[in-house]
């Protein structure tokens, strides 16, 4: 170090010690003679030499070409002017870091910091100490004495973790280290919290340097309430501060789709702020984790008691001996219809009631009211009460259930009915049976009424085609409660027997948030780590006792995540598990620095070699004008025509979409919508790549008006009776993307009952909002496709193009609407072909199709690859209409 200059490779200075010699070779080294073309040179032929003295290079140009080796040898050796130095004393550099959750917002940051300071360290050596334990639970242990090289390469390797820092035992290794080096110095990269153990690590370390970062960043999802509606609550803390913080909370899907949005508002000096988030009953069930968007870490992620895949449901038949007996048993079709790998516990109420199940199934069951008690308190806490009518609780009705109902039976099939036994019509838009397909092929005969004097419109969950509740459901706490108003054999109704009837029973079984086992063990299933990210558990997770789970402190042993056994899962937050969040107070006399003030080196190598080449380049042009070589009226004229050259305006990037063919959907507004188009998309993409030889990219979101439409040759538009007309500057994009070459596909998901295709009845007024959709647009004519039309065989051989629905006619522009290249620019359907397409992360369907014939999806699929490819190559393959006609004639 030279004063404030410090070199990375001092030992590349060395070579200054060859510019004298090198002055000396280019001083004796006379410059290239100059040629010059005299004929009458031959006249000087005889006459004798004198004397011949070199010539000798210019003073001006051996100092030039010795400056320009002098700038090479100094940019090598990496100089930087180091700032003034917050190290004190002479010995070796004690680094210890904060890596705990803390830590995971502005980790890189840290990092950073911790760089800079070594940087400052220059040949002291540095000792490394990570304050929290490592995933092994190994406790937190001090590096040995490093050179720069090591030490940096000891910080690049640190990683925050999902639990708190040891500051205790960090203090211990602090002792450690100070008793083989008494003369070290210690500089802390602290999270700014104050937290246990911190006042005895600091005395340790004194005297120290703390460079520490504003915990007022910190933001801490603490586990969501729930309200008496089953909607959550989302709850964040914050270090208080002196004025309002606004935190956004995103609630999430398995798939890490956003299902909502909330801002939580927390309010100036207080420390926690709440906000409800709205959801309909349909996605509430769905909701699986809430997050802080842009933050990283497991304090931004709150996880929520999800129904495992080991669901254990009990099973309770009322005042019946024979109640799983064959083809009449009251739970004979139900346990039938039970998922796969479902754990059942059947028998009397008590006996069921202490196997804790996830979900309870009560087919005709007559409650006491200790009873009753008791389910509501199993409901709050996650749990699913699915009950059956039938003739026990038709004559008695008692309080449980989600409306009032009326003793007696409603005879359908009766004389005074008329003796017409009824269908279920309709599953409500906004329950959670919404989507499902209807069990057309059952009757129901006889049927428990529900009170139309009290009854909730909200309660009905499906209804038959008179009107009549034949489902009432609602939710009750984390859980829900479920009246299926007749019988669960087929004594009253043909539902047991429907195809649909266990996709039923599955989707109302998984209605709970999960039953937190409140005793035994529970074994880690998927952990957070310091990224917020879920991964399977470490080695150092241990089992945890389920009765002591809210008082666990997070740790290597019992990592935030998902725990569980074969009762339910649990959801170990790191938010209610890790003390409130405080700002630290630091002692007096030990100096703090703030962790983006922290002063950093300037690096000028690159500069001086910069000017190296500068100087050579100047060197070059002189050697040659010395010469002769280059005129200076030449060199004048050149610099003038550069000083004309215009220069080139910057250019953009261009849009990563403009790079990757990829298909893009129009948004909707409604976040379960744009969910599923585009998972639709997105596995419909995958099997695009897979089959075909075109390559596309991740489908994107668009919105008509705002970018450009026509870096994507296909575009998706699902239209559902919410669907607000486009305004002018939308309905504008969309018809340049037609004009462009771009495939518009119109879709909606359902119709209106009476309409054409097993679609009808599942979106009542999409049809009126497809009309108002597309008025403002220039289609067009319209006619039917067949399997005759070029789309029907782009790629593969399709006669129906069926989606989640079939039946409905698909439209495309008739001949005289098409481009030059007879494309049609738009496709219209009502069979929810997204619907069809979409796929979990896990490559499982998500939505049940209707009516579900054999091979319906893979017709779905199979079209969809038909469109992209459409939309790809147009009618490349229209010759294959004139095959049949050739065939024929080459047999002639």
């Amino acid at each position: 170090m030279i004063g404030p200059v410090s070199f990375a490779a001092p030992a590349v200075l060395a070579g200054l010690l060859l510019l004298p010699g090198l002055y000396f070779i280019l001083r004796a080294t006379p410059p290239a003679p100059r040629r010059q073309l005299f004929p009458a040179i031959r006249l000087l032929r005889d006459v004798p030499p004198t004397a011949r003295s070199p010539a000798r290079m210019p003073l001006w140009l051996l100092l030039l070409r010795l400056v320009a080796a002098a700038a090479i040898i100094i940019g090598f050796a990496g100089p930087q002017i180091v700032p003034p130095p917050i190290l004190g004393g002479a010995g070796p550099v004690l680094l210890a870091i904060d890596n705990g959750w803390a830590s995971a917002a502005d980790f890189p940051a840290r990092q950073e910091a911790a760089r800079r300071i070594v940087d400052q360290s220059g040949r002291r050596g540095v000792i490394v100490l990570p304050t929290a334990r490592d995933a092994a639970g190994h406790l937190p242990r001090a590096s040995a004495l490093l050179d720069r090289s090591a030490a940096l390469a000891a910080i690049g390797g640190l990683r925050p973790e999902a639990w708190p820092t040891d500051r205790a035992a960090a203090a211990a290794a602090v002792r450690a280290v100070r008793r083989a080096h008494p003369d070290l110095t210690a500089v802390y990269v602290a999270d700014g919290l104050a937290a246990q153990g911190l006042r005895g690590f600091v005395a340790a370390l004194r005297p120290a340097r703390i460079v520490a970062a504003s915990p007022a960043r910190l933001r801490l999802l603490e586990p969501p309430g729930l309200l008496p509606d089953g909607s959550l609550l989302a709850r964040v803390g914050v270090v208080p501060q002196a004025a309002a913080v606004s935190v956004p909370v995103l609630a999430e899907d398995g798939a890490g789709s956003a299902l909502a949005r909330v801002d939580i508002k927390v309010q100036p000096g207080t420390s926690e702020g709440a906000a409800r988030i709205d959801l309909p009953v349909a996605l509430q069930a769905r909701v699986r984790r809430l997050v802080i968007p842009g933050i990283a870490g497991p304090a931004a992620v709150a996880l929520l008691d999800g129904a495992s895949k080991g669901l254990l449901v009990g099973l309770v038949a009322g005042g019946a001996a024979d109640a799983e007996q064959r083809f009449t048993g009251a739970l004979y079709y139900v346990r039938r219809a039970l998922p796969n790998g479902t754990k059942v516990v059947a028998g009397s109420f008590s006996s069921v009631e202490g196997a804790d199940p996830g979900a309870l199934i009560l087919a005709d069951v007559n409650l006491h009211p200790r009873e009753i008690a008791w389910l509501r308190r199993f409901m709050s806490a996650g749990g699913v009460v699915i009950r059956f009518a039938g003739p026990l609780t038709a004559s008695r009705p008692d309080s449980l259930n989600p409306d009032a109902l009326l003793p007696g039976v409603r005879d359908l099939a009766g004389a005074l009915a008329g003796g017409h036994p009824e269908a279920i019509a309709s599953f409500a838009p906004d329950s959670p049976l919404a989507g499902m397909a209807l069990p057309r092929d059952a009757r129901v005969r006889r049927q428990s009424l529900a009170d139309p004097a009290r009854l909730d419109p909200a309660t009905v969950w499906a209804s038959l085609a008179d009107g009549t509740p034949i489902i009432l459901g609602r939710r009750e706490g984390r859980g829900a409660l479920v009246d299926v108003l007749t019988a669960a054999n087929p004594g009253w109704s043909d539902l047991p027997l429907a195809a649909d009837f266990p996709a039923l029973i599955r989707r109302l079984v998984r209605l709970g948030a999960g039953r937190v086992p409140k005793s035994g063990q529970l074994t880690p299933v998927r952990v957070l780590d310091g990224e917020g990210r879920l991964v399977p558990p470490g080695a150092a997770a241990r089992p945890l006792d389920a009765a002591k789970l809210g008082n666990i402190m997070v740790s290597p042993a019992h990592p935030p995540g998902l725990w569980g056994n074969a009762r339910g899962s649990a959801a170990l937050d790191l938010g209610g598990h890790v003390p409130a969040l405080a700002a630290a107070s630091w002692p007096a006399l030990v100096p703090v620095t703030g962790l983006d003030a922290l002063p950093r080196a300037r690096r000028f190598g690159p500069d001086l070699l910069a000017a190296a080449m500068a100087l050579l380049l100047v060197d070059m042009v002189a050697t040659l004008l010395l010469r002769g070589a280059l005129q200076l009226r030449v060199l004048a004229g050149a610099a003038g025509l550069c000083m004309l050259i215009p220069a080139p305006h910057a250019r953009a990037a261009p849009p990563a979409a403009a790079l990757t063919a990829s298909l893009a959907y129009v948004r909707t507004g409604d976040p379960a919508t744009d969910a599923i188009v585009r998972a639709g998309l997105t596995a419909l993409s995958t099997q695009v790549n897979e089959e075909t030889a075109a390559v596309l990219g991740t489908p994107q979101g668009v919105v008509p008006g705002q970018g450009n439409l026509n870096l994507y040759p296909l575009l998706y538009w699902m239209v559902t009776s919410a669907t607000r007309p486009p305004d002018p500057a939308a309905c504008a994009a969309l018809d340049a993307f037609m004009r462009g070459g771009g495939l518009l596909v119109i879709d909606t998901d359902g119709g209106n009952p009476g309409s054409a295709g097993s679609g009808a009845g599942f979106d009542p007024g999409a049809g009126a909002a497809l009309r108002r959709a597309t008025a403002c647009l220039s289609l067009p004519p319209l006619r039917p496709l067949t399997d005759r039309d070029t789309l029907a065989h782009t790629f593969f051989l399709t006669r129906s193009f069926p989606g989640r629905f079939d039946g409905a006619p698909v439209y495309i522009a008739a001949p005289g609407g098409r481009d030059a290249d007879g494309v049609s620019p738009v496709v219209i359907g009502a069979n929810d072909w997204a619907g069809a397409w979409a796929l979990d992360q896990a490559g499982n369907p998500l939505q049940a199709l209707l009516p579900g014939t054999p091979g319906q999806r893979d017709k779905a699929g199979r079209f969809g690859v038909n469109l992209v490819m459409y939309a790809l190559t147009g009618t490349y393959k229209a010759d294959q209409l004139q095959i049949p006609a050739i065939l024929r004639r080459l047999g002639e």
